[in-house]
């Protein structure tokens, strides 16, 4: 999906800088990596798109940038917890692969698969949202959602 052109999957951003925020919150306050992992996972798409799409239209080509963007702060993010020792942590993976990476891997498919869900809701209901904002709720109700799950895991 990253690298294959996919229609638009906007993210304003009031939304990227609020998973930002919660996402340096719970660091602050000692939450487990792997819920950090979901957010942070979040974050890192939505700034992706969104740097992507403001990209393509300042350059008013039809090339998808989201994708490089994506490479680039997922890279960065994964190097820069590799040379603080989040990654080699001992006690902290599951199955051998760091719990944040499994939360960044986790927080990235839930809000790639936002979209897909809001169109399902809005089919449901003659193509009108049920609530205001839903696209956007839906994606902060999943995060929350699978980051308590994790928390009573």
């Amino acid at each position: 999906m990253l690298v294959l052109p996919f229609s638009v999957l906007a993210f304003c951003p009031l939304c990227v800088l609020a998973t930002g925020a919660l996402t340096g919150a719970f660091r602050w306050l000692g939450v487990d990596d792997l819920i950090i992992g979901l957010w942070l996972g979040g974050f890192l798409l939505s700034t992706s798109v969104m740097v992507g799409n403001y990209l393509r239209l300042k350059t008013k080509k039809l090339s998808n940038y989201s994708a490089a963007v994506a490479i680039a702060l997922y890279g960065l993010t994964i190097i820069l917890f590799y040379y603080d020792g989040i990654l080699s942590a001992p006690y902290n993976s599951i199955f051998g692969i760091s719990r944040i990476v499994i939360g960044l891997i986790g927080g990235s498919l839930l809000l790639l698969a936002t979209p897909y869900l809001n169109k399902i809701l809005k089919r449901t209901n003659n193509g009108e949202n049920f609530i205001p904002r839903q696209k956007m709720l839906l994606g902060i109700f999943l995060l929350l959602f699978f980051s308590l799950v994790a928390y009573f895991l």
